[in-house]
Formats: structure tokens, C-alpha cells, sequence
């Protein structure tokens, strides 16, 4: 088939890394991928370059990974197969977003946890089918360590990125410092854009860290890498532990990740994680609903939306019994952690997508 796939696909962002992979995988399958850019071309990988295009003429199949606003314009080279990729965190949709899922044949939330936000926005199940993200095992597999600065034992990995608010960076950190002290083998690592907040939602990380650091003079090692790293997989492969305290998350790839790096996994008990984590491959922190801050909710906010607060208590527990019985529950987990990898293969999320295809 000829497929189209026009959105982000440069820059260090998540929808990026998405549209880049499936596009690989869609090729591998021996379709005709051709691609445009919306946000620049700022790290666009060179094995892609030969996809590039200006999309003329009418497509077999139709896919982007972007805003439901844009799905009219985006899906608009063809009147069947057109795919719409979207998620959204917090519970209720900005107003006037949910009439337009019908410039797309079938909209592919990426999570059971997605899919509800978009079954409570009235948009019929009927035109929903969850593809979940994936991962490239073998990528992982053969990652060389990141040479880290830390001599520490155990490194714990936050791969938080975008500084958002919903990131929950605050109590991450609190977290940690309830956790650990300078007397601990341990070492956070923090990857994370360190700039001045560009957007409401956005948070300065300056200002939260030096907080921490005033309450918890005497936490444990930190180590922060704020440049681009054109292989994510070598920070997971220097560390033990990845981490994250997000008080939503539609499917979070970094989870998945970490179970192709072979690492245990601290996630909250919330979200689209859960439709690849359990008690059988993670450790799942606890925590309440809360009304969702209006600045963390992206375009227009509802004083009405949810999202889930992890408790740092049980966070910092969880952190100590990583730690502490490191071996014996990685040795629990992997098996499950592998199934799920196997599982979720890029090319197992293109061919599903290649299946709804009419």
C-alpha cells in the first residue's frame, strides 16, 4: 500500500519517536511510506530521509500522530483507511475537540485509559480501536552503558524530558529524598530539558530543584543530563531502576522501554501503563484521584478533570525495596517483562494498524 503519514516527526518529542518507528516497521512490512514534517526537521533520523515528501496525490492508508484539530487537514489525501493517533491525560477534552474524530475512519487511542477519556467525550466506541505503542528489543539489547559521572552502585533513572507539570518533578524528588541519603549507594538520574517555562503547563526545574535540595540537604547523589542523546537506549542501559511519579500518562513509553532494557519499573498505579504493567513486572505506587491543576491541562482546562496523585510515602518504600532486593525482584519480574516486550514489537503495532485497513 502507498501510506501517508504527515506530523511531528523531527525534534526530541514523543510523537516524533512514535511516528518514526511505525513508519520504520510499515517499510519492513514493504509498503510505500511517505512522510512531511510538521515540526521541523531537527533530529529527523538519516534512515528516514528517503521517505520525505511532499504527499501529492491520493493515498491507500492515512496515518497521524497529532491533535484531533488537525486530523481534517492531516487525513485529507484519500476518503478511506484514514488513522488518527491522539491521547489526552487528564479526563475531560478541550472544548470543541471531540466533534472532529470523524475526519478520521478510526481514531487509535494508545491505552484503555485513553480510549475512556474519549468514550466519556461522546465519541462512539465504535470508531475506536487501542493500538498501543511499542519498543525495538533489539535496540535495548545492545546498548552500551551512557558513561555516567555517578560511581554509585544503583542508578535510578527519571526520564522526564518536557518539564511539564503533570510530571509530578516535585514529588519525584521527594520521593527520592524520603528514600535515600548521602550515606545510600544511589544516584538519581535525571534526563530533562532544563530551560526557562515556555508554557502554562511547563515548570521550572531550577526553581523545584533548588527547593529540594533546601528541605533535603542531605539526600542522595543527583545526576542530571539535560543535552540531547541521540540514543535513549544507552542512559537505560547505565542504569537499574527507571522511574516516574506522573500523575498521568496515556501509555508511557519509557515503562516499556525499561522492560526491554531489562530493568525494574516504579510507575504509578494509574494510567495507560497499566495496560502493560502489573504486580507481576513492576512495582506500582499508590496514591488518590485529584482535580487536575487548570494549568496542566493542555489547550483549554476543565475545573472538572481528574488526574491521580502518587503518594510520596509509598513511593519512597517502593524506591528502598528496589533497591534493597534488587536481584530477587528482577528475577521475578523479567518474565513477564520479556512476554510483554515480545508483545509490543513496532512491528507487531503496524501490523495491527495494517489489519484495520478496509
Amino acid at each position: 500500500m502507498r501510506i501517508s503519514w504527515q506530523g511531528y516527526l523531527g525534534t526530541n518529542h514523543s510523537w516524533s519517536l512514535v511516528a518514526q518507528n511505525i513508519c520504520r516497521a510499515l517499510k519492513k512490512l514493504g509498503h510505500k511510506v511517505e512522510m512531511i514534517s510538521t515540526n521541523g526537521m531537527e533530529h529527523y533520523p538519516d534512515d528516514l530521509k528517503e521517505n520525505l515528501s511532499t504527499l501529492d496525490g491520493i493515498f491507500d492508508m492515512q496515518i497521524s500522530y497529532t491533535a484531533l484539530r488537525n486530523f481534517q487537514q492531516y487525513l485529507s489525501r484519500g476518503n478511506k483507511n484514514r488513522f488518527g493517533i491522539w491521547n489526552y491525560e487528564s479526563t475531560i477534552l478541550p472544548v470543541g475537540m471531540a466533534k472532529n474524530y470523524h475526519y478520521a475512519d478510526q481514531m487509535l487511542p494508545s491505552s484503555n485509559f485513553s480510549k475512556q477519556i474519549f468514550l466519556d467525550a461522546h465519541i462512539p466506541e465504535t470508531h475506536m480501536t487501542v493500538v498501543p505503542h511499542g519498543v525495538d528489543a533489539e535496540k535495548f539489547a545492545t546498548a552500551k552503558p551512557y558513561p555516567l559521572k555517578t560511581r554509585k552502585t544503583y542508578k535510578i533513572f527519571a526520564n522526564i524530558a518536557q518539564p511539564h507539570l503533570r510530571k509530578y518533578l516535585d514529588g519525584l524528588l521527594v520521593a527520592y529524598g524520603k528514600a535515600f541519603t548521602k550515606s545510600d549507594d544511589v544516584c538519581l538520574v535525571l534526563k530533562i530539558v532544563d530551560k526557562k517555562p515556555e508554557q502554562p503547563f511547563d515548570v521550572s526545574f531550577q526553581d523545584i530543584y533548588s527547593g529540594f535540595k533546601n528541605k533535603y540537604k542531605n539526600h542522595s547523589e543527583i545526576e542530571i543530563v539535560d543535552t540531547f542523546i541521540p540514543d535513549i537506549e544507552t542512559l537505560y542501559a547505565a542504569c537499574n531502576v527507571v522511574f516516574t511519579m506522573s500523575k498521568a500518562e496515556c501509555f508511557w513509553l519509557p515503562g516499556l522501554e525499561s522492560f526491554a532494557a531489562g530493568k525494574i519499573t516504579i510507575a504509578p498505579r494509574y494510567g495507560g501503563q497499566l495496560d502493560y504493567m502489573n504486580d507481576e513486572n513492576s512495582l506500582l505506587i499508590d496514591g488518590k484521584i485529584v482535580r487536575a491543576d487548570i494549568r496542566m491541562q493542555y489547550w483549554t482546562g476543565s475545573p472538572y478533570a481528574s488526574v491521580f496523585e502518587p503518594s510520596t510515602d509509598h513511593a519512597a518504600t517502593l524506591l528502598r525495596h528496589a533497591v534493597d532486593n534488587y536481584d530477587t525482584l528482577l528475577t521475578k519480574f523479567s518474565p513477564n517483562m520479556q512476554t510483554k516486550v515480545k508483545e509490543l514489537s513496532w512491528t507487531n503495532v503496524a501490523k495491527q494498524i495494517v489489519s484495520l485497513a478496509k
